[in-house]
């Protein structure tokens, strides 16, 4: 190694060094107090993700509608051909996010499991009663 590279090696393991015990007090601090923060964050996390995948499928069933239209509509057979191939695009893609969806309805259901278990796990304390 050239004297240079030799100092830059030096300079940037000096500094990893430097950075490391930083970034590892930042990682062991937890983010909340609540005992079931996790199990709620990856529900959530799961919930927004199967929001998502709905509207993909409900944009693909339109999508098929059109390419249905489409080939309707065809006057030559070129034509006719190009939209029954994108017709069948259309269909390899909705079958492919209902099976996303399919899938995510499941992790769904084990993030809700989860959630139920460690709750629980953890009854939330009785209010103080007022006199």
């Amino acid at each position: 190694m050239t004297p240079a590279r030799t100092a830059a090696a030096a300079a940037v393991l000096a500094l990893g060094f430097s950075v490391a015990p930083l970034t590892s007090a930042v990682a062991d601090t937890p983010t909340t107090d609540a005992p079931c923060a996790k199990q709620q964050a990856q529900l959530d996390k799961a919930e927004a993700k199967l929001e998502s995948l709905t509207a993909k499928l409900a944009a693909k069933k339109e999508a098929i509608a059109e390419a249905k239209a489409e080939v309707a509509a065809a006057d030559t057979a070129t034509e006719k051909k190009n939209a029954t191939a994108e017709l069948a695009t259309a269909k390899e893609k909705k079958v492919k996010v209902k099976k996303a969806k399919k899938f995510q309805l499941q992790r769904v259901a084990h993030a809700q499991e989860r959630l139920d278990k460690c709750l629980a796990a953890h009854p939330a304390p009785a209010p103080a009663p007022t006199a």
